[in-house]
């Protein structure tokens, strides 16, 4: 009977700091405050996570447009996305937060991230509007 490996703790989950953030067409997104990084494929300065096992990974994007502004992001992979995502920020809409995931086959030292689609803009407040990605190995 062949044995199964044990599946190596790669995860990691990062949120925007406090404030109101514009991105433009093709702009990455960069969660700086990093909570989880096991494994330490999350880099806080480029946004991008870089897979040091390949596998089966989950990914999640939590964001929360500004106020009756738009907000359109995207979950990419090498270069080509996995999940759009769009939403508006309705006039009086303070805690409106949308989320969106994907899993994908990653290899080793693929990069992962999270960029605007188009202008966007959205806000962090850290007692209730929570931006963040993260990600999650799920099978090798």
């Amino acid at each position: 009977m062949k044995e199964k490996s044990a599946i190596p703790q790669v995860r990691f989950h990062a949120r925007l700091s406090d404030g109101h953030r514009s991105y433009t067409t093709n702009q990455d997104v960069v969660y700086s405050t990093v909570l989880i990084n096991d494994g330490g494929g999350y880099s806080p300065t480029t946004g991008h996570f870089t897979a040091p096992v390949a596998g089966v990974y989950m990914f999640t994007v939590q964001y929360c447009p500004y106020s009756n502004k738009y907000a359109y992001l995207e979950i990419v992979h090498a270069g080509r996305d996995l999940q759009r995502s769009m939403h508006n920020g309705q006039e009086g809409a303070t805690s409106v937060c949308v989320s969106m995931q994907a899993f994908t086959k990653v290899a080793m030292g693929d990069k992962v991230w999270v960029r605007a689609i188009s202008s966007s803009e959205i806000y962090h407040f850290g007692s209730s509007r929570w931006n963040s990605f993260a990600g999650l190995l799920i099978s090798l």
